[in-house]
């Protein structure tokens, strides 16, 4: 989301009295023009299996961008919100179908990349 890695405290003090919706849509807002592209995942279906599939097409989108070196990032309360899926369906002319994911796609600062274990240690 592009903000910095913080001790869990201090992001439950600042979630507590620095956020507000009205400041996170200005964000969000920020976030989104400035990216070059966005893309929406929709599926046909609300079951495991289009859930998978949607996740799959992510990853393949993913993995191409960062070949390219393009970065990704999810923007996903248009989705995560049920009630709302329908009207955000409907602004983007998918008919019935089911809105998954929402990922900007552009370039951006590297991030820290996450710890990971050595190979040794998990495969035995």
């Amino acid at each position: 989301m592009g903000s910095p890695a913080v001790p869990r405290w201090l992001g439950a003090l600042f979630m507590r009295f620095g956020f507000s919706a009205e400041k996170q849509n200005r964000k969000d807002v920020r976030h989104i023009r400035s990216w070059s592209a966005i893309a929406v995942f929709h599926s046909d279906a609300d079951d495991v299996a289009h859930w998978i599939e949607a996740g799959r097409c992510y990853e393949r989108l993913a993995l191409q961008a960062s070949a390219l070196g393009l970065c990704t990032a999810f923007i996903n309360q248009p989705v995560e919100v049920v009630r709302l899926r329908p009207a955000f369906a409907h602004f983007l002319g998918i008919g019935d179908r089911r809105p998954d994911l929402v990922i900007r796609i552009g370039r951006g600062p590297r991030m820290p990349r996450s710890l990971r274990r050595p190979v040794r240690e998990v495969i035995s």
